[in-house]
């Protein structure tokens, strides 16, 4: 976190001007002791990596030693694990359990928030969203203020009741028309977040805001302002997986970590390591990125009479992909542990080659064909991502894992990422390979206002982030005539000003420890340092920049009196 709490401190009025003086220099050097200790502890805990298991709910209803529930869960392996899912009403705009039976009659959210009390240290969230639940009722969720904070009214409620660590937004996808998005989204799911960011520290909780998100650049350039969401997010987990698939119309390995010799057009950049780069470049900087690995391979059936088995090769694309697997029961999708019972088993009838490229396995057999990932391609990633200085990884799904131990030890992925990134620490973000958002492509703002409840307390603590990453946004205001959701009331527009001389210089914004710069000239503008050069930001009418939260905020809750 990169804001410092200040309590405010007032001392009697009858006391003189040079006791005031002498308790108030006491209490700054005190305050300033504390602040370096804290900026201390924080680099040192918050600068370990994380490694993201997503838990899918209904794994629990496949048959046979396909059946995973909540006790099948290795804690110990995982920094964070994600309950999967939950949804959004349709007219209400509320919270939605998806299975009622299983996630409270039968006590599921309970059983999995539950696991806290023998591992304290891991963090049990919930995830709002994923790909069966589509994308219109999303996008009708965000388009007003109200129906945003009824839901975001519900989960706080729902956060509280059920006691998970947090939310994961995996809205698939923001602006996507194909999926029932809208042009607006790319705004109105940045208001969204900003939001529930404000709603969470509100709570006092503690609660992290994360998201699941693309990769290619299109669905980025759709729904997503990158550099806005990556300040306001926690961490950013990156779906660096079903890349190719049976929609593209040939066979190929799902999660190439780099760009392979067959691959063209809107497939050359399509692969790990130039969609990580990416969301840099677009300003999210590399310590709030955390790189997804699937636990299944995506399979196809061949084109009959096609002896052709290499990377691209045809496919009956009406077959819609692969024989469904016993477990897991979907054409196209094989969890690992069903590719490594077939495929590896003695004298199996599978062939199982490699991408020298893309570094990962696949494997075909007649008409049947699967992409994958085996031990040897999660090693590299695990290896890659140290290399590039990211968070560190996520997986979907746990419950894809060999969890049963049926072609060897049991979990042998999840206990390569731990075995990774449990003593990896997180470097500081790179700087210089970011590509500056045009004037005109920077997003409005929406400010707090009183129809999302109490101001936010200048003592309140937003969540832990890493050491060199951002907490909360300052909301800003672009050059734009777009009209913002909400205007705050009683405008300050005469705030008394310290001297010229006080004025914060550009030059010397990139020399600060800190990521934010009040400006002491102006009460309503601060500066950050923008590859190499400063750059002045300013928040909406009638709002100041808060120093203690590193937001725009109203001057009564702001602990800066010359900016009352």
């Amino acid at each position: 976190m990169r804001g410092r709490i200040k309590p405010r401190c007032s001392v009697a009025g009858g006391q003189s001007h040079a006791r005031r003086h002498i308790a108030n220099h006491k209490m700054r050097v005190l305050l300033a002791s504390l602040a370096v200790l804290a900026a201390f502890t924080t680099a040192e805990s918050d600068s370990k990596a994380r490694i993201v298991c997503y838990f899918s709910n209904w794994a629990v209803y496949r048959p046979g030693i396909g059946s995973y529930g909540i006790d099948d869960i290795p804690v110990d392996l995982c920094t964070h694990i994600i309950y999967s899912f939950i949804g959004v009403t349709e007219n209400t705009h509320e919270v939605l359990v998806i299975d009622p039976e299983l996630d409270v009659e039968k006590g599921g959210f309970r059983n999995f928030t539950s696991l806290r009390n023998k591992h304290p240290n891991v963090k049990f969230m919930v995830a709002v969203g994923g790909w069966a639940e589509g994308g219109a009722k999303y996008s009708r969720m965000v388009a007003q203020k109200s129906s945003r904070m009824a839901f975001v009214r519900s989960v706080v409620d729902f956060l509280n009741k059920y006691e998970f660590d947090g939310l994961d937004l995996d809205w698939e996808y923001p602006g996507a028309a194909d999926r029932g998005g809208s042009f607006s989204d790319k705004d109105k799911f940045l208001f969204f977040v900003q939001e529930l960011r404000r709603a969470f520290i509100r709570a006092g909780k503690g609660w992290e805001l994360t998201a699941a998100v693309p990769l290619a650049n299109f669905r980025l350039m759709e729904g997503y302002h990158v550099p806005d969401l990556c300040e306001e997010l926690d961490a950013i987990h990156v779906m660096s997986y079903d890349l190719r698939g049976n929609w593209a119309g040939f066979a190929d390995v799902h999660s190439p970590l780099y760009k392979r010799p067959h691959d063209q057009w809107a497939y050359e950049k399509l692969n790990v390591n130039d969609g990580l780069n990416l969301w840099e470049e677009k300003g999210c900087p590399s310590n709030k990125l955390v790189v997804g690995v699937p636990f299944y391979g995506r399979s196809f059936t061949l084109s009959a009479g096609n002896n052709n088995y290499g990377l691209g090769t045809y496919i009956n694309k009406e077959a819609g992909g692969g024989n469904p697997a016993p477990y897991t029961n979907a054409t196209g999708f094989w969890a690992y542990y069903e590719i490594c019972m077939d495929v590896d088993k003695p004298e199996t009838e599978w062939t199982k080659k490699w991408d020298d490229h893309g570094m990962c396995p696949y494997a075909y057999k007649g008409t049947q064909w699967v992409g994958y990932e085996d031990p040897r391609s999660v090693e590299i990633k695990m290896k890659w991502i140290k290399q590039k200085g990211y968070l560190g990884a996520m997986t979907w799904a746990i419950d894809m894992d060999d969890f049963q131990g049926v072609c060897g030890e049991k979990n042998p992925l999840s206990k390569l990422l731990h075995k990774y990134m449990s003593d990896y620490i997180v470097p500081p973000p790179r700087t210089g390979n970011t590509t500056p958002t045009p004037e005109w492509a920077r997003p409005p703002s929406t400010t707090s206002d009183p129809s999302e409840g109490a101001p936010i307390p200048t003592t309140a603590k937003p969540t832990t982030q890493q050491a060199s990453s951002v907490t909360t946004r300052p909301t800003t205001q672009a050059s734009t005539t777009t009209q913002l959701d909400s205007e705050p009331p009683n405008p300050v527009n005469d705030v008394e000003q310290p001297p010229a001389e006080n004025e914060v210089d550009s030059p010397e914004i990139c020399s600060s420890s800190e990521d934010y710069v009040a400006d002491k000239r102006r009460c309503d503008k601060y500066w950050r340092c923008v590859n190499g050069e400063g750059m002045q930001f300013t928040c909406q009418s009638g709002t100041v920049f808060n120093t203690m939260l590193n937001v725009c905020d109203w001057p009564d809750n702001v602990d800066r009196p010359e900016c009352k």
